[in-house]
């Protein structure tokens, strides 16, 4: 079996964009407050910010099946071969369009709602298959891969998204392979990426995490705070989680509460860059300039590394028009990866922004080699599709539609066919 995939993203824990303005360490490690059971109590109640407790958002029926489920895999009970079976519900799931079906990463739903909408993020796809190959006596689980996060801003919040996916294990003797990876991603990860199984508790905590980062960023602080009291119900070992509640406090001025929520998180994982933004943040806000420096001079270190963090920033200030000020961070992304495409098309389409079409070409050219950019081509259509509304005889422009050419302009958004061979 071989899949076209489209890219989806995982919201999954928040930042501040006030971490951009990076000091110089000057200071031995600074100590971090111990956060006593009390504390913990008063972290999670939300009363210093409410005035009274927050209950927490009720639970979803997250994995529950519903008549029009029962319908759609009525033809597949009567097959024996779990690998068939296996095809079958792939197959099946084409041709009905759930593979071919909306994607909106603000979309978070319950498998059954999924099915019924066709729509929903990457996370609502993966539960709505793990949930019917469930049904259909498959052991699907969940699998988070640890693919470069990719980053995304929203006002004053810095968004980093990771990677989720389906696998069936123990698929020996089905001519899948040992074990059969369901992906909605245009990507495949590669192979060297670490991937590792997750409980249902981690993945629905995942599911809660992301409404209450969308009511977060909607301005619905009560909201977000009672769905990620729920986040934590589920699953409170991860460090995510009390990050984002963290930057909750940190935004309403709750500086005590917030640092214990960074301190929690930052003792939880060696995965600590989150926590150490939210520290740095808050000790610059708060004026304790000797912590931020200790804290912003790790950011910096590992951030300058990380090149889809500046293909964010360089996106950024792209959006805003602000073409000059983006190209240093798609160079950089560029210095740092330079065979991956998406860095060269964002170069390329600021330089043709800017007027310098034949850098501005040779960038839509390296994208075109390095490939895996027709998200990026479909996402900024409209700015190819204003440099090909231009004079037929210009020989530029002939150059333009042959470089966009290699690029899938016209698919909408969506999770592309699926070939079953």
């Amino acid at each position: 079996m071989s899949m076209e995939r489209t890219r989806v993203r995982m919201l999954a824990s928040i930042g501040w964009l006030g971490l951009l303005a990076i000091g110089v360490c000057a200071c031995a490690t600074p100590q971090l407050p111990e956060v006593s059971p009390a504390t913990k109590r008063e972290l999670v109640s939300g009363e210093a910010l409410f005035g009274t407790e927050v209950a927490p958002a009720d639970p979803i029926a997250i994995q529950n099946t519903s008549p029009e489920m029962e319908r759609f895999l009525a033809p597949l009970f009567e097959i024996d071969s779990r690998r068939e079976r296996l095809r079958q519900l792939v197959r099946h799931l084409a041709e009905v369009g759930l593979l071919n079906a909306r994607y909106d990463e603000r979309l978070t739903l319950s498998a059954a709602a999924t099915l019924e909408a066709k729509a929903g993020n990457c996370l609502s796809y993966t539960n709505m298959f793990v949930t019917l190959a469930r049904r259909l006596g498959l052991r699907a689980r969940f699998q988070r891969v640890a693919v470069p996060p990719t980053w995304g801003i929203d006002g004053d919040l810095l968004i980093r998204s990771n990677h989720i996916n389906a696998v069936v294990p123990n698929m020996r003797n089905t001519g899948l392979g040992q074990e059969f990876v369901m992906d909605f991603n245009y990507v495949a990860p590669e192979s060297s990426h670490e991937r590792w199984l997750v409980t249902d508790a981690h993945a629905f905590a995942l599911m809660y995490a992301n409404l209450s980062v969308d009511a977060l960023m909607r301005g619905q602080q009560r909201e977000a705070f009672a769905w990620l009291k729920r986040t934590l119900i589920e699953d409170p070992d991860n460090a995510d989680h009390w990050v984002n509640l963290g930057v909750i406090y940190a935004r309403a001025g709750a500086t005590d509460l917030a640092e214990a929520a960074f301190t929690l998180a930052y003792r939880m994982t060696w995965r600590r860059q989150s926590a150490m933004a939210g520290l740095a943040t808050l000790y610059r806000q708060t004026g304790d300039a000797e912590r931020a420096h200790y804290y912003e001079e790790k950011i910096r270190r590992l951030r300058a590394r990380d090149p889809f963090y500046h293909l964010a920033i360089g996106r950024a200030a792209y959006d805003k028009g602000a073409y000059e000020d983006a190209l240093p961070s798609f160079r950089r992304a560029i210095q740092l990866r330079p065979r991956t495409g998406v860095f060269h098309f964002m170069k390329g389409l600021a330089l043709l922004r800017l007027g310098d079409d034949k850098r501005g070409l040779r960038g839509l050219r390296m994208a075109t080699r390095y490939g895996q950019v027709d998200d990026y081509a479909l996402r900024y259509r409209s700015d190819l599709e204003e440099f090909l509304d231009v004079d037929a005889d210009d020989p530029n422009a002939r150059t333009i539609a042959r470089v966009s050419s290699g690029f899938d302009l016209y698919e909408r958004p969506g999770f592309a066919e699926t070939r079953i061979d």
